[in-house]
């Protein structure tokens, strides 16, 4: 997959130094370009990169195993466009995806092809445990996309695969210890016949963290079989666990709480090709996932808990059908039903919805593609929605240029919190609706170098916001900006450098105006590795009280001691930079603080 930044410093001051230094180094030594890569999340099925009309970034789970970045919630920064953290605390605590602008609330997460989130299931348990190192795909796809995805993808969506096995059978163990009495460790083991390939993952994890009675572990496994029928069908399943557990004391006004998260999904799915131009796909996943915590009521000393529990259950098809040797129609339809009870939500909450989409994708003259998408579906709370978008890209080969535009809609239907909840909750919500367009330009310097930016805008109405009670706000809130991302190397990939940031003009919650995000790898000899990342954060609030911008480093290395043994280490907050990841002490909790100085090392074994 193509290799995307990995950020570095966040104002418009830093990141035009950084273009100055990064500009003259244009290529020399011309060489065979590299394949077209595949994109798979634009219209849910393999395109080539330069047909794909939407913003999406693809990210290499190796590369990020390199640089000792093994959270999901970590690795998606390497975006331009994205701020992925937590507010609420460490290692373990809830993750929060701002894309473009948005919240949590407005981005989907696609796992093997099945959706786990939508207004009621945040994605935000996933983002706190997810891991990168039983991952084979991840794309990061920005903008509305409801014509694709539908409801809850107003920011963007996240879609991510589990690895398929290949070649012989192979193995490889992770060990990872530390800081703050972490300790880690992770297995893999693969492999491929001539009709069978298979993957199959484990992982342990366990840190104390920087902060007091703070404790999490987890326990994760990671599958995929799949088998080629006859020379028409391919038939597969993947299935992936999570099993944690957490500790939080909040000693401003000792609030000790344990909680515990299960969560699985289970996929089954066909892959037949029909004829030279018809390729149909099928998908069906349950994904269930339980959320328990057990605290102490700091005003009544008397102990209180808080549940959710989610089942759900999804059948897809999507076919893909050559009309012509410049023309491809796209066509699908889906079926999904989830249940959903939480301490704050009324008992056995039933959403149902079905519908059909298609997509045109014309190759009008050579180098330029055009797409045009149209979905329908069926909400059983909120009724029929119709999105539509419309996008083209152009690349103009002779300077290496790409010019990418797009336009159109999504939506995002209230939870069963907002309609129901005894907490402000109102029934008369309607659903928030947005109209988004993007243009931007990739431009090759060289054969080493590519720069990428993309003005972004997303009009969102009858936004669902929260007084007293749940209520539609009148108007339209914007948020609007600017990526940039930059990406290349030098001598022969001895040196290889990324780089992310993100203007935001207009944001909800008070986001940073400048994020960045960067990297640059040196490999001083064939067998070894050193490199520096930094992160940055202008001043923001996340709706709360204000927190002051703060740029993190990192140091990262790796040595190949022999053919099958290597060695890792890594330092995260070189500086022990004091910064806060949330402040909300405008609603009685304590502001967040992120962690000091952490130093980890360890060893893969390959076998």
């Amino acid at each position: 997959m193509l290799q995307l930044p990995t950020p570095l410093r966040g104002s418009c001051r830093s990141a035009l130094a950084l273009l100055a230094l990064f500009a003259p180094f244009s290529a020399h030594a011309e060489e065979t370009p590299p394949l077209e890569p595949l994109i798979v999340s634009a219209l849910r099925v393999p395109q080539a990169a330069s047909t794909v009309t939407s913003a999406v970034t693809a990210l290499d789970p190796k590369e990020l195993e390199s640089q000792g970045i093994l959270q999901l919630r970590d690795a998606l920064n390497a975006s331009p466009g994205v701020i992925s953290t937590s507010t609420g605390g460490q290692t373990g605590a809830l993750g929060n995806l701002f894309i473009r602008g948005t919240t949590t609330n407005y981005a989907q997460l696609v796992v093997d092809g099945m959706r786990l989130n939508d207004a009621n299931n945040l994605l935000g348990h996933f983002l706190g445990s997810a891991r990168t190192y039983d991952v084979g795909n991840i794309e990061i796809l920005r903008g509305p996309q409801g014509a694709i995805y539908g409801g809850e993808s107003i920011g963007g969506v996240i879609w991510i695969e589990t690895p398929h096995g290949s070649g012989s059978p192979h193995g490889s163990t992770s060990v990872e210890a530390g800081s703050f009495g972490s300790f880690a460790a992770h297995a893999m083991f693969q492999g491929e016949t001539d009709k069978l390939s298979y993957y199959l993952s484990g992982g342990y994890e366990e840190t104390d963290n920087d902060a007091p009675r703070n404790h999490f572990q987890q326990a994760s496994s990671a599958l995929r079989v799949e088998g080629k029928v006859d020379s028409i069908w391919t038939v597969g399943t993947t299935f992936r666990s999570i099993d944690s557990s957490g500790q939080d004391l909040d000693t401003s006004i000792n609030k000790d709480s344990d909680s515990r998260l299960r969560s699985d999904l289970s996929t089954v799915y066909a892959v037949g090709k029909i004829s030279d131009c018809w390729t149909s796909r099928f998908n069906v996943g349950y994904y269930q996932e339980s959320y328990d915590q057990n605290y102490t009521d700091p005003w009544s000393s008397l102990p209180s808990s808080y549940f959710s529990d989610l089942r759900a259950g999804s059948f897809s098809t999507d076919q893909e059908i050559t009309l012509a040797d410049n023309l491809r129609l796209l066509a699908g339809a889906f079926a999904h039903q989830d249940s959903f009870e939480s301490t704050y939500s009324p008992p056995d909450q039933q959403h149902d919805r079905y519908g059909a989409h298609t997509s045109l994708e014309w190759n009008l003259i050579e180098h330029l593609t055009a797409t045009g998408s149209l979905r329908w579906e069926d909400y059983d709370t909120d009724g029929q929605k119709t999105t539509w978008r419309l996008g083209s890209i152009y690349n103009l080969v002779s300077t290496g240029t790409r010019f990418r535009s797009s336009i159109g809609t999504s939506f995002r239907a209230p939870s069963y919190m907002e309609l129901f909840s005894n907490y402000g909750g109102n029934p008369n919500l309607t659903p928030e609706s947005a109209l988004g367009w993007e243009f931007g330009a990739e431009q090759k310097i060289g054969s080493h170098h590519t720069l990428e930016t993309t003005w972004f805008k997303n009009q969102i109405s009858d936004q669902i916001g929260y007084g007293t009670a749940y209520h539609n706000v009148a108007g339209v809130s914007t948020t609007d900006g600017l990526e940039l991302g930059l990406r290349g190397n030098w001598l022969d990939n001895a040196l290889n450098y990324r780089l992310a940031w993100t203007y935001l003009h207009h944001s909800l919650s008070d986001q940073p105006r400048n994020a960045a995000t960067a990297s640059i790898d040196w490999k001083p000899t064939a067998k070894s590795l050193i490199g520096i990342g930094a992160t940055h954060l202008s001043e923001h609030s996340w709706g709360g009280d204000s927190i002051a911008s703060y740029t993190l480093a990192r140091l990262y290395s790796s040595y190949q001691l022999t053919d099958k043994v290597k060695l890792n280490a890594r330092v995260e907050n070189v500086f022990d930079k004091s910064y806060q990841l949330g402040n909300f002490t405008n609603y009685g909790d304590p502001a967040v603080q992120g962690a000091g100085t952490g130093i980890y090392a360890g060893f893969t074994v390959d076998w």
